[in-house]
Formats: C-alpha cells, sequence, structure tokens
C-alpha cells in the first residue's frame, strides 16, 4: 500500500514515518506541509491512502479532503487531528474520511488501522 502523509509539524511527520515503516505492505511515497503541493502530489502518484492533518499551516486539510475524494476517490483517508471534536469528525466523515483519530490518544492505533486496510476482506466500513 501506496501511503502519502499530509502533515505540516516535521516532528509528527517523523513520527508517522517511523509508525508506518514498521507494518509490513505500506510504504511512504511522499510526505507534504500544505496543501497545495499535497493535492498535486497524491493526484500525480499510486497513492493508496493518506494520513491527513486537519490543521495545515496554509490550507484547510478538510477542504484537501473533500478535492482528494472528488478527484480520486479510491484513496483511502484516515483523518489524525488534535482537534478531535465531535464537530470535526462528522465534517471529516461528511467529507469522505474513512476513519478518524486523535492525535493524542489515538497515535499508537496507526499501524493496526492501516493493516485492516491492506486486509484482503476489507469492506469500506468507517473506523
Amino acid at each position: 500500500m501506496n501511503l502519502f502523509i499530509v502533515e505540516d509539524s516535521v516532528l509528527i511527520q517523523n513520527r508517522l514515518i517511523r509508525f508506518v515503516e514498521e507494518v509490513p505492505g505500506i510504504h511512504v511515497i511522499g510526505v507534504s506541509g500544505d496543501v497545495e503541493s499535497a493535492l498535486e502530489r497524491v493526484i500525480n502518484t499510486d497513492t493508496d491512502a493518506i494520513i491527513l492533518d486537519l490543521q495545515l499551516g496554509e490550507g484547510n486539510g478538510l477542504q484537501l479532503l473533500k478535492n482528494i475524494k472528488q478527484k480520486k476517490p479510491e484513496v483511502k483517508v484516515v483523518v489524525l487531528t488534535n482537534h478531535s471534536t465531535e464537530d470535526n469528525r462528522e465534517h471529516a466523515m461528511r467529507a469522505g474520511a474513512d476513519g478518524f483519530l486523535d492525535k493524542s490518544t489515538d497515535f499508537q492505533l496507526i499501524p493496526g488501522f492501516l493493516n485492516r486496510w491492506q486486509a484482503p476482506n476489507f469492506s469500506n466500513q468507517h473506523i
């Protein structure tokens, strides 16, 4: 599975890369901290899944999610945010997110989450 990470914190980017490098079959094919380059790179690469922050320094992750799902609806997107309010969760899921995780409490769940997406019997259930 080709994974793209959209996160503006270099510290979090590095932590995510370390986590997912341990998951067999996951390959990080790109990292971006801004909406414009993320959209262009996701559209022009063979991205299967994205870990997406909602609060980006230059732009809105929710709008990026909508744009990605319009252009490549098959790409799985999990939102990983520090702003895990119920309102943000609802907006993200309506915009097409396939999952929603809180950075402070759910970070360690990412490898298992990606493994479920790779499972041969994965149904398009939201997590």
